[in-house]
């Protein structure tokens, strides 16, 4: 039931999509979804010398060592960060009113990252900064997406948790959704993703925030 008043009916799923949104969204109805939201960083640099050879079909440089990726950007590149300790993000609830907003960057704590991440492409370290962004991106405990029909209620369906690659997942997760709302099960295995592999105890304020510092920074993390 709506704010004003109006009833929504489902004759067969409802799909909690919600983001970052997505546990309190849960709780509303009992079900367990522990992700939390954290501070997300990407630098704009200025226009770059010899801007007339940046070119929008360079490759993304990834660079686990620096917990960075850098593209072109305009005129200038992109230095996207995946710091290795983050800062978690209103741990207690996510603003109702809050939509596509941004966060007061933290330049002290980052400016470490960002030196490092820039000295990958030293042309970077002498242009001036057009944007230092911040906004909030939500991760969960084990960097897995949550996905699938929650234990707690039959027909409550989940897609969140996509860990700052909710394009790149999109579809792959929607079509294995649908399948699944259809037909009762999907054709792919399912088992690092599926909602059904969490606790409560992980749904706790300390527990998410303990996490959260750590799951971003893990995401770019050099595993070898």
């Amino acid at each position: 039931t709506l704010a004003n008043g109006h009833t929504i009916s489902a004759e067969t799923a409802v799909v909690n999509c919600a983001g970052m949104w997505a546990r309190q969204f849960g709780e509303l109805c009992g079900v367990n979804i522990p992700n939390q939201a954290a501070e997300h960083y990407y630098l704009i640099t200025d226009t770059l010398e010899g801007a007339d050879k940046v070119d929008p079909n360079w490759p993304v440089v990834e660079d686990p060592s620096s917990y960075a990726y850098i593209r072109p950007e305009g005129s200038g590149l992109m230095v996207g960060l995946f710091e290795g300790k983050s800062a978690p993000w209103h741990v207690d609830n996510i603003p109702r009113n809050f939509s596509f907003g941004e966060i007061e960057p933290d330049w002290e704590r980052m400016a470490p990252y960002v030196e490092k991440a820039m000295s990958r492409v030293p042309a970077t370290l002498n242009c001036g900064v057009k944007k230092f962004f911040c906004g909030p991106e939500s991760f969960t405990p084990d960097l897995g997406p949550i996905v699938g029909e929650a234990p707690e209620l039959r027909s409550y369906f989940v897609a969140a948790g996509l860990n700052s690659i909710g394009i790149l997942s999109a579809g792959g997760i929607g079509k294995l959704l649908a399948q699944w709302i259809v037909e009762g099960k999907s054709e792919m295995d399912v088992t690092g993703m599926n909602i059904d592999r969490f606790h409560p105890y992980q749904c706790t304020p300390d527990y998410r925030a303990a996490r959260a510092e750590e799951s971003l920074g893990l995401v770019y993390k050099c595993h070898y």
